[in-house]
């Protein structure tokens, strides 16, 4: 049902945005049409929709399947696909196929090998010496391979394109985007031409190639999810295993979230490791038996607290400097995503609450609820102090590390406003004991 919910609103925003794209005509006397131009689209409100819609797929092929039906009912090209990279074929392979010439192309059985003329211009980033967006035009391309210079002093680049662009008309394609998560070549985008036979303004292809950053982040981030999900019920009749599964498991997303930002490389383990410091110091208190079982709890959100980061840009997180305010706006979006990544997993349901209020303050002046006191998650308020000790003695782009008595002083003078006075005697304790010497 909630694949149902977020197809309809996947539909919706494009709906609204992009019904009759393709232009209509103006009645005039018969022995003159002329047709109307078309109108222009407000693709930024699209983008942002996409994105706060994309992230909550968690099956990659079911993304993928709505994304080409819709852009297809919408766009209303001659067809519609989308070839994946697969690893067990080790070939990009058409997973779905919508319109009247889409119908016609096999799903499953075209696969194109890494060694493909159109998947290495790709992989090798060749379309970006011709293509501004990367995206490549049959007819521009045509053109180009004729008059641009690159083409008459490397003539080994050239065949390649040759054979690309052959590749394009086996596909029937007017335009491949290519699908690029950091490095790697997730996929290709293809489009038959217009119905309308109109040409694909710049601003439609630039649309077209936002899109597939968009889409490659949901289809890396659904496949985290998916495989979380798949380890967790593959050893569930099995408790010991699964208990250390699932541990190993959730380290291993964690550590593929703080892969994206090299600057806070190691974060997540750091923040575990002081949060379960800081709780051997309040393992007796009654917030902490209130919980069915305090550490592993503690454990498994304080390594999960950033997951919603997947729903971040790169260009954000790796920021050089600070943050603009609406940057800053969609960083803090990371605790509502991260629950509600969380949340529909049976082992996670309970650990998308303390997720989610990871950034509250005891004063009711945090995000994203305003949760103030006892009504903040004692979990949350123990990775709170964690989080920010870590984040004042690590190096970030626009600042450098403090030292570790500046940071405690730092979170011993907000005690009381943005921090739980408890948690923080605990940390204190905790780090007069020198309980942090091996994690500094």
């Amino acid at each position: 049902m909630a694949h149902d919910d977020n197809w309809l609103k996947l539909h919706d925003w494009i709906s609204e945005k992009m019904n009759n794209c393709d232009g209509a005509l103006i009645p005039m006397s018969p022995d003159k049409i002329q047709r109307r131009p078309e109108p222009e689209l407000d693709y930024q409100v699209m983008l942002e929709s996409a994105s706060r819609t994309m992230i909550r797929f968690k099956r990659p092929e079911r993304l993928i399947k709505v994304i080409v039906r819709i852009i297809d009912e919408q766009v209303k090209v001659s067809h519609t696909a989308m070839l994946v990279f697969q690893k067990d074929k080790n070939a990009f392979v058409l997973v779905d196929s919508k319109g009247a010439e889409g119908i016609k192309i096999p799903v499953g059985y075209i696969r194109l090998a890494t060694d493909n003329p159109l998947v290495r211009v790709f992989q090798e980033r060749h379309n970006y010496k011709i293509f501004e967006t990367g995206a490549m035009e049959y007819k521009s391309l045509l053109d180009a391979l004729n008059r641009h210079e690159v083409f008459k002093k490397n003539e080994d680049l050239r065949d390649m394109f040759e054979r690309a662009l052959a590749q394009m008309e086996l596909l029937k394609s007017n335009i491949c985007v290519p699908i690029y998560y950091k490095k790697d070549l997730m996929g290709v985008f293809v489009l038959g031409k217009k119905l309308s036979n109109l040409k694909f303004t710049r601003q439609e292809i630039g649309f077209f190639t936002t899109l597939a950053n968009d889409v490659a982040m949901a289809m890396a981030n659904a496949q985290l999810i998916q495989d979380l999900q798949d380890k967790i019920y593959e050893v569930h009749n099995l408790y010991e295993r699964e208990h250390k599964i699932f541990i190993h498991t959730s380290i291993s997303l964690a550590a593929a979230i703080d892969a994206r930002d090299p600057y806070t490389h190691g974060h997540t383990e750091r923040v575990t490791r002081i949060s379960l410091v800081i709780a051997d110091e309040l393992r007796d208190m009654p917030e902490a038996l209130a919980y069915r079982n305090f550490k592993e709890t503690l454990h498994v959100a304080s390594l999960l607290h950033d997951v919603g980061k997947i729903g971040v840009p790169d260009s954000i997180l790796n920021k050089k400097g600070p943050l603009t305010k609406e940057e800053y706006e969609k960083v803090k979006e990371h605790a509502v995503t991260g629950a509600a990544i969380l949340y529909p997993i049976r082992e996670l349901g309970d650990i998308a609450r303390e997720v989610r209020g990871h950034h509250e303050r005891f004063d009711g002046m945090g995000y994203p609820d305003g949760l103030k006191g006892d009504d903040i998650p004692f979990i949350s308020k123990i990775i709170a102090v964690a989080d920010t000790f870590d984040a004042i003695t690590s190096d970030r782009p626009y600042r450098q590390k403090k030292m570790a008595e500046i940071a405690m002083q730092i979170i011993r003078d907000n005690s009381g406003t943005q921090f739980d006075p408890i948690v923080v005697s605990a940390f204190l304790l905790a780090y007069r004991k020198n309980r942090f010497q091996d994690i500094l």
